[in-house]
């Protein structure tokens, strides 16, 4: 069984691959998004934005509209997220093959949500007055969850092959 590689591949979307580059608008600033950070870069410096900070900017009313509602829908995919990789952690190795439709349903459910919340922020071609967004990692997230479910017997097959003689 190969299923630790599962959560190694959710891990990295969790923690190390930016799922969104961006470009504010009027050239403000570039940025990049993972899940759970934000990096920007702006004339007034660089900053690392966590999503810790990004939720309590929106309950303190210093987000509103537009960038709340793509925040709030960012957080739930990062929930979403969050989950699938704590349970095929748990797992391990040993993830059993009926787990493995939940799993790819909630990286398909999360990328939809992050997705909506580039729609939100930048507009239906993800581009807008706020910028431009390019949502690269979220297509790799989608054809992550697409390679899981067709070729899942791939994780469950046995690498060790035995010689006859």
């Amino acid at each position: 069984m190969r299923t630790w590689i599962i959560a190694l591949c959710l891990c990295a979307f969790c923690f190390c691959v930016p799922l969104q580059c961006y470009i504010m608008g009027n050239d403000f600033g570039i940025g990049i998004q993972g899940a759970v950070f934000r990096y920007q870069v702006t004339s007034s410096g660089n900053s690392i934005i966590t999503l810790a900070q990004d939720i309590s900017y929106v309950t303190s009313g210093t987000y509103s509209g537009k960038t709340a509602i793509s925040i709030i829908l960012w957080t739930l995919g990062t929930i979403l997220l969050v989950i699938v990789t704590m349970l095929s952690l748990i797992c391990w190795n040993r993830l059993p093959r009926n787990y493995l439709l939940p799993i790819t349903l909630c990286i398909i459910g999360g990328g939809i949500l992050y997705l909506a919340s580039c729609v939100a922020q930048y507009g239906l071609l993800f581009s807008g007055s706020a910028g431009i967004s390019l949502p690269v990692g979220v297509l790799l997230l989608f054809l992550y969850a697409l390679f899981l479910h067709f070729y899942q017997a791939w994780f469950f097959s046995d690498s060790v092959k035995t010689a006859r003689g």
